[in-house]
């Protein structure tokens, strides 16, 4: 099954039982419009994580190394390794072994947080 997502800049797959095999792809014609929202949400995102943690989450569009995103956000292996630690316990990064590297990205979860809408009643 064909998918479109407005959350990921990516291609997926899901085929794991019970569900029906799924391919999911960016959808087109939108993706400017959230990534213009995750620039205005980066304020917001680092009061509610962080600024390490939001910059590591945010630096994860595509699945990074620990050293790639230690590199990409200009922090120590080490800082980058526990931030991704933590990210991922709180289900907003998967982390996956690829060769001899581990690749994290972002969950589903991640991606509405970093592409969260900016224009929120007060209260909610």
């Amino acid at each position: 099954m064909l998918v479109p997502s407005v959350f990921r800049r990516t291609c997926g797959v899901v085929g794991d039982a019970p569900a029906h095999p799924m391919l999911f792809y960016p959808a087109h014609g939108i993706s400017e419009t959230w990534q213009e929202q995750e620039a205005d949400n980066g304020t917001a995102l680092a009061l509610l994580l962080g600024d390490g943690r939001a910059r590591v989450l945010t630096s994860l569009s595509e699945p990074l190394s620990t050293s790639e995103t230690a590199q990409a956000c200009e922090l120590a292996v080490s800082t980058a390794s526990h931030h991704l630690k933590v990210l991922h316990q709180a289900g907003l990064i998967d982390s996956r072994r690829a060769a001899q590297m581990v690749l994290h990205g972002r969950t589903p979860l991640g991606d509405a947080l970093v592409v969260a809408p900016t224009g929120r009643r007060a209260g909610t």
